[in-house]
């Protein structure tokens, strides 16, 4: 690779610029066919790493942990709050309970209100996007830099969805990516995150907006936009068809 800008793409892949540098990063890689193949690599490093095999606790282990949990919690909501501050006991049942509880995956109750939550936040506060483009080889790689995944990224324009930029979000607590197209006057945000195990929610209508979730390998997926019953349709079978 002979572009002398190959350190400072990666800087900004690795989400180590911020402002004015990160601007001209992306517009250099926007432009270099050189740094278009470093960002690629760098991408399919990250998918590589993401499909490492990985190991779930089985339910068994799960239930005798909340037990536990549930055991060390009533034990220490009986004991006096200086009593705890002073052995430090009672505060690390706590924090113990609550980290492990974090672990758990999220309801699709609460997967459903998360994702509305954050494409209306997202719309009415501007921030849609974080990295403008239309170009996969400068989405992905930013968004594996900044969310942890790296999920396939594809610009739908010969279907009038038109890949417009990517940012981070949050789905019930966790760090997720997200793809945001356009379809007309429509955005249409694709949600991506790490398969935690939680049962996803049905299709349907929330607030106003149609959702669509799935799983795809070791990630969730949800789709959310206003857009029309059949564009929607059409999007969901494009993001569901597309490959790494």
């Amino acid at each position: 690779m002979s572009c002398k800008e190959t350190l400072h793409t990666q800087s900004y892949l690795d989400g180590e610029l911020n402002g004015a540098d990160a601007i001209a990063a992306e517009w250099h890689l926007e432009n270099c066919a050189d740094c278009q193949v470093l960002a690629a690599n760098t991408a399919d490093l990250g998918d590589a790493l993401r499909k490492v095999t990985h190991y779930s606790a089985p339910d068994a282990l799960r239930h005798r942990v909340m037990k536990q949990l549930d055991r060390e919690t009533r034990r220490t909501a009986t004991r006096s709050f200086w009593y705890g501050a002073a052995s430090g006991g009672g505060l690390s049942a706590l924090a113990a309970s609550f980290a492990l509880l974090a672990l758990l995956p999220p309801s699709a109750a609460s997967l459903s209100q998360s994702i509305v939550d954050s494409h209306t936040a997202a719309l009415t506060g501007g921030k849609t996007i974080m990295v403008a483009s239309s170009n996969h080889h400068t989405v992905k790689p930013w968004l594996a830099a900044h969310a942890g995944i790296s999920p396939p990224v594809t610009d739908f324009a010969g279907q009038g969805f038109v890949l417009a930029g990517g940012r981070t979000d949050e789905v019930a607590g966790m760090r997720a990516a997200v793809a945001v197209y356009r379809h007309g006057n429509h955005d249409v945000d694709l949600f991506a995150w790490p398969d935690r195990g939680a049962r996803l929610p049905p299709s349907g209508m929330v607030r106003g907006f149609r959702m669509a979730f799935w799983k795809m390998g070791d990630l969730d997926y949800a789709a959310v936009s206003d857009v029309d019953a059949a564009a929607f349709q059409e999007f969901v079978g494009l993001a569901k068809n597309q490959r790494e």
